[in-house]
């Protein structure tokens, strides 16, 4: 079985131990380092190099206090205060155009994978930093190095979408291909472009920089919202809050309402110019609340896909467009549950395996299996819930929805283009 088609992981071997992602997610601030995009104002890396000795590791705040386990987290309630980044955050909007625009591609038929290729490598909306520039820059801050570790490919979500492209094993039918792509953009790499930017915003908070610090905190919060939410993980969230049942009155989703919670936080803490103790703090509690709330959104993915291909093999339907969707949304979790649980986090992986015909057993397995790793991951069994597909047909959106739920990055888009196909 090629690595590919099992999401590539290398192998994990040991006892499976909780605290190993509170080490990662909450606290590895040793190793976080910034790789320079082309914007002269993002974190210089030499400069973020020579402070990573100073950053912990181990649990703490800069005061060498213990950071709370949970901070936020819908059982505190949320606050109906928006925020109104002060930063220009460049054109990292129209990423997520892009990505729009190579969806409507794909959902033709038959699907115009030369048209999604093209947009992906040149873009549509952004043509300077395209999609295809984010997936095979090597990043050297921490949770970009997670992954690529993980994965073993420096490039893993081009290698991935390359091959779906080109339709190379295991993404062989029309169906498997559009979906991998699709998924894998508007989850995987625009959650990378979050992660990056936060990652980047505690170092440049670190060396003192507090101006760089709220552009890379407000370009990550673009990178999530987007340019067009349906096509961004803030959307990605907002459909399975209401088909888990963990969405507001207000209708914004519990881990919308976390994620925008914390960046605000983050932003307000920057606003005014100066870095100290406390405002650090607040970085390294909302990041990891980011984090922790991202886990959650596509472990719901995870969940939704494994009870749909369940479904179709019950039924004897056809299950490759779950599957794909299912394998697509793991990738984005699959590094963490193998912190808490690398056997069950594999049998996961296992059963979204596109290389093989799928097994009802394996699928059977995934919920239960991912449960057992939620208290691991800091995750409390009502923030999951389980999946009900009815209750997207019946949800009714609130008459006056949260001002979260609007979109301060929306933009002007290019959606359609003539295709040589």
């Amino acid at each position: 079985m090629s690595a590919i088609a099992s999401g590539g992981a290398k192998a994990h071997t040991g006892t499976a131990m909780g605290c190993k992602f509170v080490l990662a997610l909450l606290l590895s601030f040793c190793v976080l380092t910034v790789h320079s995009q082309t914007d002269s104002s993002q974190t210089d890396e030499s400069t973020a190099n020579t402070d990573t000795e100073t950053l912990t590791q181990n649990g703490e705040n800069s005061d060498g206090s213990q950071v709370d386990e949970v901070e936020n987290g819908f059982e505190n309630g949320f606050e109906e205060v928006c925020y109104e980044p002060t930063t220009d955050v460049g054109d990292e909007p129209y990423l997520a155009a892009d990505v729009c625009f190579i969806s409507l591609g794909l959902d033709r038929v038959p699907p115009d994978f030369i048209t999604a290729r093209a947009a992906y490598e040149f873009g549509i909306n952004i043509k300077e930093t395209t999609l295809k520039v984010l997936a095979t820059t090597n990043y050297s801050t921490e949770l970009y190095r997670k992954y690529a570790e993980f994965y073993n490919d420096d490039a893993f979500l081009d290698t991935y979408l390359v091959a779906a492209m080109e339709g190379e094993f295991p993404f062989v039918s029309d169906v498997t291909r559009a979906q991998v792509i699709e998924k894998l953009l508007v989850s995987d790499l625009l959650v990378q472009q979050v992660y990056f930017h936060i990652d980047s915003a505690v170092i440049s908070a670190r060396n003192g920089n507090a101006a760089d610090a709220l552009f890379q905190w407000n370009t990550g919060l673009a990178a999530y919202y987007g340019a067009d939410v349906d096509c961004a993980p803030f959307g990605n969230s907002q459909s399975r809050g209401v088909e888990f049942a963990t969405i507001s009155t207000d209708g914004i989703s519990w881990t919308n309402d976390n994620i925008l919670d914390s960046f605000q936080k983050g932003g307000e803490a920057l606003e005014d110019g100066v870095v100290t103790e406390d405002v650090l703090d607040t970085l390294i509690r909302s990041r990891f609340e980011i984090i922790r709330s991202i886990t959650i959104i596509y472990i719901q993915a995870t969940f939704k896909y494994a009870s749909l291909m369940e479904e179709a093999l019950n039924e004897g339907t056809d299950v490759d467009k779950p599957r794909a969707e299912g394998f697509s949304y793991y990738l984005v979790v699959h590094p963490f549950v193998a912190d808490v649980d690398p056997v069950a986090a594999q049998n996961v992986s296992n059963a979204f395996d596109l290389g093989k015909q799928p097994i009802l057993e394996e699928v059977t397995q995934v919920k239960p299996l991912i449960r057992s790793t939620l208290e691991g991951l800091r995750i409390r069994e009502q923030e999951v819930n389980d999946f009900d597909g009815t209750r997207k047909e019946t949800y009714q959106p609130p008459e006056e929805p949260s001002c979260r739920t609007e979109n301060p990055f929306s933009r002007v888009l290019i959606t359609v283009t003539d295709s040589d196909r």
